[in-house]
């Protein structure tokens, strides 16, 4: 019987993963008289968004759990480790460590970033 040689060949790619970015603003201007306390919860509908319409209610997209974050900006100044900034779809809170004053007409800005990364492996031949 003879002997018979088989050469296998194969191609392959790495997979290519897209991140996909949704992010969202949301913008509130501190009302007359400020605000001076350690948590500040603002209402869903008290924000506007990108467009420069008021949310609406349950508006808020909200943190996604494993692909997201928020970066809270008071007054043009990115605020860091030490505030808290829960997302929800009906409100933001933001506990700061101790009480702080932010004055009047002073801009609040949240942004969410979420991220639905999509994957693509090739078909090996």
């Amino acid at each position: 019987m003879a002997l018979q040689l088989l050469k296998l060949t194969m191609s392959a790619t790495q997979p290519t993963t897209t991140s996909n970015p949704v992010v969202n603003n949301y913008f509130y201007q501190v009302p007359a008289g400020g605000l001076t306390q350690a948590v500040w919860t603002i209402a869903d509908t008290s924000w506007t968004d990108d467009s420069g319409t008021l949310v609406a209610a349950d508006g808020i997209v909200p943190i996604s759990t494993d692909n997201g974050f928020a970066q809270l900006t008071i007054n043009g100044e990115l605020q860091e480790a030490d505030v808290l900034t829960s997302v929800a779809a009906d409100q933001i809170v933001f506990t700061f460590p101790a009480p702080v004053t932010i004055e009047e007409n002073k801009w609040i800005v949240v942004t969410v970033s979420n991220f639905a990364p999509v994957t693509t492996a090739p078909i090996i031949s």
